[in-house]
């Protein structure tokens, strides 16, 4: 995995500062039960390199909202919890008026980094926020179309994970008719998990590949 310094402008108060990002991104085509990319342990994940947090202001988004500037800068991200900077740029997002899905999204992102702190009550929280959101995106269209099956699934998933098992068993029944069969066959597998509390991720069985949640 390759980290580089990338000098770039914050939106907001104008500081250049330098970040690190990751310019490229592999893609394993592996997802666990919740799609998010899984390297199986062998390179740490890559989301914390995918926000970033202005040293001035304090403002945070994705790192990709960031104008690139190949100006000198002195100042540096500060080496802040990534989970935290999600959450702050969820905080951010809403107070922008940005749509239920991308809200949403910077919260599931939180949890899974919260995951990787071993941050066991954040996490739960953060999925708690993540599920309210996409719920609402699903409901006001601000879902992606191609993307509405994968959050109906989705949803159901991130209950389960959040400990939330007769609510998570509660959706996925409700979406099951419309589900595609390898979602649909994920979330019977699901429900089970859920019968006997357990929150654990387990491997997505794609059977042919379908897109990410992109942030």
């Amino acid at each position: 995995m390759h980290v580089a310094d990338i000098g770039v402008k914050c939106p907001v108060c104008g500081v250049k500062f330098s970040s690190k990002q990751l310019p490229v991104i592999v893609d394993t085509n592996r997802r666990n039960s919740e799609l998010r990319q899984d390297f199986e342990g062998k390179i740490p994940q890559f989301e914390q390199y995918a926000v970033c947090t202005c040293p001035s202001c304090g403002y945070a988004d994705w790192a990709h909202r960031y104008e690139v500037t190949n100006e000198t800068s002195v100042l540096t991200a500060r080496k802040l919890t990534p989970h935290i900077q999600f959450r702050s740029a969820a905080i951010a997002a809403e107070k922008e008026g940005r749509d239920f899905y991308s809200i949403g999204i910077f919260y599931l992102y939180a949890a899974w980094c919260a995951d990787d702190s071993y941050a066991v009550q954040q996490a739960k929280e953060y999925r708690k926020l993540a599920v309210d959101f996409l719920k609402k995106s699903l409901v006001d269209g601000s879902c992606p179309k191609n993307q509405k099956e994968e959050i109906q699934y989705l949803v159901g998933e991130i209950m389960r994970r959040a400990g939330d098992f007769e609510q998570s068993k509660d959706h996925f029944r409700q979406v099951m008719p419309r589900l595609s069969s390898k979602f649909a066959l994920m979330a019977r597998k699901l429900m089970k998990l859920a019968e006997s509390q357990d929150s654990n991720p387990i491997e997505f069985e794609w059977g042919e590949k379908t897109s990410e949640v992109q942030k």
